[in-house]
């Protein structure tokens, strides 16, 4: 019980950061995600918190690593795998010797094993901090494709050269060649057992799906359990159990490229699954590294050597993360090969070298090294851990600042929502045209709508207010009526009845639904005295059976509340046309309000059949936009597959829930 309390708090953090992320982009989502974890580090659960550095990899690391590896372009790697190894195996081992050895020699109490062992752990970029920081800040699709590829393979390297360091310590021998083969059992093993368990598995996803066995349930269970089954077996054969992780990934992903077309459905469902186990697990990796910061600041107080005073061991972080982050510019710069010349290849490889960013995977590593040596407690551990963490928060804090320099300014308004809010105009006024079925048309304009309100963030402040005054505006116009001697006194009186209930529940908050269904159920249970009709009342939307009810109350003392209605109507859609400048998306969402109310209050059924033409109509005038643009130059086609994905998830979306918009 106590676990699950600890995660569900973890899984509350990931939740408010991402929210807080969005109203602050200059912070990067890791900032918020670690303030967040030390702040709840200070819980009565959450104190002695220990990060267990195995349950972390296999709980956290394998699955997210699986992911990455998944939805990684077989090609890409194929074409750019010179690069991918010489950052992921060569810089990582001249890094170790070259930044480990300079480290002994100026800090001469730390010895050369464990130099080398601390220069394993910080040197390999993570993933999750590397896509986060970039999130604000996108980079060219070539250095992108290089980071994201480069910290698959590069976690491997380090592990297993930190193992090698703290064995040859722990010893106090070293062998080269029992090194040597230590690495090549670990690398290449892991990933050709990684490739053969992915191939038996895909083989069986591949089984099921060609005798129609492939419900969701099964497929997604089958690869949500890929790599916890592949880790624990990599890890039982002294394999590394990351790139095995990611070498199944690799394998899984193919199985995608086989597929094509077939299982759509299928294929949709594993995508969203993992979007979000990856979004939660990345979020929970940065709480992480926050809740494990007090227990840094213990470790340390737990070193009473004076040549581990904190200043000093902040500097030497500071000079680590500096030379090790010259290196990899040096490298970035004359040994890595780029397919494309741009011109500016010092400001890229300035770029790549503070994409060096570290996250979780380092500091699991630090806490991983022994607590005792030979019985003996190990004194070092707590000023590697510390000096682990220095690196960290250093490597996310430098490219947030200076890579924004670096790049070229973002636009405020991506170019992706503009277009999509074309693309939604673009089928409006298609559907704007419709002669024969404008009401099947208009339900269909109104839910275009609300789209383009759900993208632009209405001001709910100043929806309210064009409520009330639309309000106001229907009730002149009813006494314009009365004044004019067509409808009389009673009448007035009750339709202004009616739009006071409308009134009351036009913002359909939930404890006015509850109130508005006891009163109109115990209202109807008053009329009828059959409980039938109160069941069904209080099963139906008040803001549906009110317009129903006062029709039929109108009629039956001989009055019709239509005229009145429609009178009302013309007058706010009138006001609304002149707000439209200065609030164009609250005065559509009070708009679509009265339209709603219009067409239920007149009885006008719209034909389902009709409905389902229009959306397909609204559908095809998008792709038709998408398809000029794309053809003109004017997006390129990542654009356009994003906005294409986006009109595919409406589709389905609509075809889901067809009968709401029928009625």
């Amino acid at each position: 019980m106590d676990e699950v309390l600890l995660l569900t708090i973890i899984l509350a953090a990931v939740v408010l950061a991402n929210i807080l992320a969005r109203y602050f982009t200059r912070i990067p989502l890791p900032f918020f995600l670690i303030f967040l974890g030390f702040l709840l580090a200070g819980l009565p659960v959450y104190q002695d918190f220990h990060l267990d550095p195995s349950t972390f990899a296999l709980a956290v690391i394998s699955p997210m690593l699986f992911n990455e590896a998944q939805n990684s372009s077989r090609l890409w790697i194929g074409r750019s795998i010179t690069n991918i190894l010489s950052l992921a195996v060569g810089l990582v081992l001249v890094s170790v010797l070259a930044v480990g050895s300079g480290l002994h020699l100026i800090y001469n109490i730390l010895p050369l094993s464990l130099a080398f062992a601390l220069l394993a752990i910080v040197t390999p970029t993570d993933a999750s901090a590397v896509n986060s920081i970039f999130e604000a800040n996108p980079i060219a699709e070539e250095q992108a494709g290089i980071l994201q590829h480069e910290s698959l393979f590069n976690d491997a390297a380090g592990i297993v050269i930190f193992d090698i360091s703290l064995t040859a310590f722990i010893s106090g021998t070293f062998s080269v060649e029992f090194a040597v083969a230590m690495f090549l059992w670990e690398f290449l093993g892991g990933l050709l057992f990684g490739s053969l368990i992915g191939v038996i598995i895909v083989s069986i996803r591949l089984f099921l799906i060609r005798y129609n066995d492939d419900t969701p349930l099964t497929m997604v269970l089958i690869q949500l359990l890929t790599p916890f089954l592949v880790y624990l077996l990599a890890e039982k054969l002294a394999l590394s159990g990351i790139l095995a992780v990611v070498a199944a990934g690799l394998v899984q992903g193919s199985e995608r490229e086989k597929l094509r077309l077939t299982s759509s459905r299928m294929q949709l469902i594993t995508s969203n699954v993992w979007e979000i186990v990856s979004g939660s697990l990345s979020g929970t990796v940065f709480v992480l590294l926050g809740l494990s910061l007090p227990e840094v600041i213990n470790a340390m107080h737990q070193s009473p050597n004076p040549n581990f005073g904190i200043y000093k061991l902040i500097g030497l972080g500071i000079l680590v993360y500096l030379v090790k982050g010259l290196i990899r510019f040096i490298w970035s710069r004359y040994l890595i090969k780029r397919r494309v010349k741009t011109g500016r290849e010092w400001r890229d490889s300035l770029v790549m070298a503070f994409s060096g960013a570290n996250g979780t995977i380092t500091l699991s590593l630090a806490f991983s090294m022994p607590n005792t040596i030979a019985g003996q407690p190990f004194e070092f551990r707590g000023p590697l851990i510390f000096l682990a963490a220095v690196v960290i928060l250093i490597s996310l804090i430098m490219p947030t600042i200076f890579v924004p320099m670096l790049l070229p300014s973002q636009e405020t308004n991506q170019p992706r929502y503009r277009w999509v809010r074309r693309m939604i105009q673009a089928a409006i006024s298609d559907l704007a045209k419709e002669k024969a079925h404008p009401d099947e048309a208009q339900v269909v304009i109104d839910s275009l709508q609300q789209q383009l309100v759900l993208d632009a963030t209405p001001n709910f402040k100043l929806r309210r207010q064009l409520m009330s005054e639309s309000h106001q505006v229907e009730l002149a116009a009813v006494q314009k009526l009365y004044d004019a001697g067509k409808i009389t006194k009673d009448e007035q009186f009750y339709y202004g009845k009616f739009l006071q209930l409308n009134n009351f529940s036009a913002d359909e908050k939930i404890w006015k639904n509850v109130l508005l269904r006891i009163r109109f159920s115990l209202h109807i249970g008053h009329l009828y005295r059959d409980m039938n009709r109160v069941q069904n009342a209080f099963l139906t939307a008040p803001i549906i059976l009110e317009e129903v009810y006062w029709r039929e109350q109108f009629r039956a003392h001989g009055e019709d509340i239509l005229p009145i209605e429609q009178a009302g109507f013309d007058a706010v859609m009138a006001f609304l046309k002149e707000k439209d400048i200065k609030s164009g998306v609250e005065a559509n969402m009070v708009r679509r309000f009265y339209r709603t109310r219009h067409r239920r209050i007149h009885g006008k059924d719209v034909n389902g059949d009709i409905v389902y033409q229009m959306f397909l109509r609204a559908f095809h005038s998008e792709y038709e936009l998408i398809q000029e643009a794309l053809g003109s130059g004017k997006i390129d086609s990542s654009l356009a597959e994003k906005l294409q994905q986006r009109i595919s998830i409406d589709e389905m979306t609509y075809l889901q829930n067809t009968e709401i918009f029928s009625n």
